[in-house]
């Protein structure tokens, strides 16, 4: 009985590990694979996109907040800590080489990637994930990631009365006999 609880305890480990290897993003080296397969390694140069705040600035591309150049607030996220910390839209379209890679979090509440680089003395980080699907972050092609499509379905909703409109007016016009205008009435008028 001990054999067949280690042997399971020991699947259970082989299994749940197997399963954090192929997990993406990931940090593996010195290079960040995100969800949708693009790899970053540490001194690749990264293309800046379009900061997607109202105002232009970024949202995902901010100081890092261990900078001595970082402001705090304890008014919260949304505030004038949030907007002083954004990286400015003036560097929309600039290069800049990443210095470092970094994964927060735990286990419980999930993990965040983050990629950093320098402008002088101030340092940058990067949320990977949010700041590609965003276009702060330029990325190929193939690994932005694909817009969910809306289905809709478009249905012509006419009202008996509508109908009943339009067979008036085949009637008068001769194009239905009495007897056919009235049996199609009737089947309007039974259907609701």
């Amino acid at each position: 009985m001990k054999i067949l609880i280690t042997l399971f305890l020991l699947f259970l480990l082989v299994d749940v590990f197997s399963q954090d290897e192929n997990q993406l993003p990931k940090i593996v080296n010195d290079s960040l694979y995100t969800t949708s397969g693009y790899k970053i390694g540490e001194k690749q140069n990264i293309k800046i996109g379009s900061g997607s705040m109202p105002d232009g600035d970024f949202k995902y591309i901010r100081i890092n907040s261990t900078s001595l150049f970082s402001y705090h607030s304890s008014d919260g996220y949304n505030t004038a800590s949030n907007q002083a910390n954004s990286f400015s839209r003036r560097n929309s379209g600039l290069i800049y080489k990443v210095k470092s890679l970094d994964k927060r979090g735990n286990n419980k509440h999930g993990y965040v990637y983050y990629i950093k680089f320098n402008i002088g003395m101030i340092a940058y980080e990067v949320d990977i994930e949010n700041a590609i699907a965003s276009g702060e972050i330029v990325v190929p092609e193939e690994f932005r990631p694909k817009p969910k499509t809306q289905i809709v379905e478009i249905k012509q909703q006419t009202s008996v009365a509508d109908e009943l409109v339009k067979l008036r007016k085949l009637y008068t016009d001769s194009v239905l006999t009495k007897d056919e205008y009235e049996t199609q009435k009737k089947k309007l008028l039974e259907k609701n």
